[in-house]
């Protein structure tokens, strides 16, 4: 038998080399098609117009840029979209505030009888601080002298109509309809209808300045109303996401405002699905952390921001692929 190899083998060398070839051919396609092989990752993002589509589009080539086999694919969304879909199993990532987390995980508010544990921490990014505002030469110094003005407000559904808006009328003793003529409609619009006097107040959770600030106190003067610390912890027994900021003194002088104002924010975080892998969360939690100096090209609240703030999860529950980069790198206890 042996020697009737050798001679096949010798009689046929240039057949074995071809099948040699061809066989070293396919093991090299076969493996090319293995590392060509990724993982999608939906990552629902936010609105038209909003900073949070922005981010996520720079998050994803952070992610794709360093573990390429990691195909990260951004979705329209917004904090309460995003957490349906997570909770409903149709992304694996998304933009979320700390008050949306509190809600799904207690089965309160907005997500009254829909009760979820899926939607994880990954990581903090920046303040998302509520700031309501009307015309400086108004006489409206406080939530209850809204009482019966035209206000323009958030399109129904969104998370500042629902957790700013309404919460803050609340621990105010008051409603949505303890306010006189309302629109509702996209922070531009909102701005506008200030501007032509057709309402005298909007209010939205968003970054620090405010564009929408700073558009509207180019055409007049603005006051930019404060929350006191007792309506703060109203709000915090309402919902524990809510959490104290203060906005700088002169951070809107040229808008008219030029002392600090008390106020509160419910957090930008990044949420994952507990279905989604820790192989998965980990690195791209790796990656956003390692790679968060590129984010401040998208908004300036970015510059400057280091891993521990990126680890601080205001007690909610994380996901065990964050918490494994963050104990590795020494931003958590272990």
């Amino acid at each position: 038998m042996f020697v009737q190899i050798r001679f096949v083998q010798i009689r046929d060398s240039r057949r074995v080399l071809c099948l040699a070839a061809a066989a070293a051919m396919t093991i090299a396609v076969t493996g090319a098609a293995h590392a060509q092989q990724k993982t999608d990752v939906i990552f629902s993002a936010g609105p038209t117009g909003g900073s949070w589509t922005p981010m996520a589009a720079a998050a994803s080539q952070v992610v794709n840029k360093r573990y390429p086999e990691l195909n990260v694919q951004v979705e329209p969304g917004a904090a309460l979209v995003n957490m349906e879909k997570i909770r409903n199993d149709k992304a694996d990532i998304g933009w979320s505030m700390t008050t949306v987390m509190s809600d799904a995980q207690k089965g309160e508010g907005q997500f009254a009888g829909k009760q979820t544990d899926k939607g994880l921490f990954v990581a903090n990014f920046y303040p998302n601080v509520w700031q309501l505002v009307v015309p400086a030469n108004s006489e409206i110094k406080s939530v209850k002298d809204l009482k019966g003005q035209p206000v323009a407000l958030p399109s129904r559904g969104n998370t500042s109509l629902a957790a700013g808006w309404e919460y803050l009328l609340k621990v105010n003793g008051m409603t949505l309809n303890d306010l006189g003529a309302k629109s509702y409609g996209p922070v531009s619009s909102n701005a506008e209808a200030i501007k032509n006097r057709q309402a005298m107040a909007a209010g939205w959770f968003t970054v620090v300045p405010a564009s929408f600030i700073m558009d509207l106190g180019s055409a007049m003067p603005v006051r930019v109303l404060g929350v006191t610390d007792e309506e703060i912890a109203a709000l915090q027994k309402i919902n524990p996401g809510f959490v104290p900021y203060t906005l700088p003194a002169g951070i809107y002088k040229e808008q008219g405002v030029t002392e600090a104002v008390k106020t509160f924010q419910s957090p930008t975080v990044l949420i994952a699905s507990s279905k989604t892998s820790a192989d998965v969360i980990y690195k791209i939690t790796k990656a956003i952390v390692e790679g968060r100096d590129e984010f401040g090209n998208v908004t300036s609240v970015m510059k400057g921001v280091t891993g521990a703030n990126m680890a601080e999860n205001f007690g909610m529950p994380m996901h065990p692929g964050a918490e494994k980069y963050y104990k590795e790198a020494g931003l958590l206890k272990k």
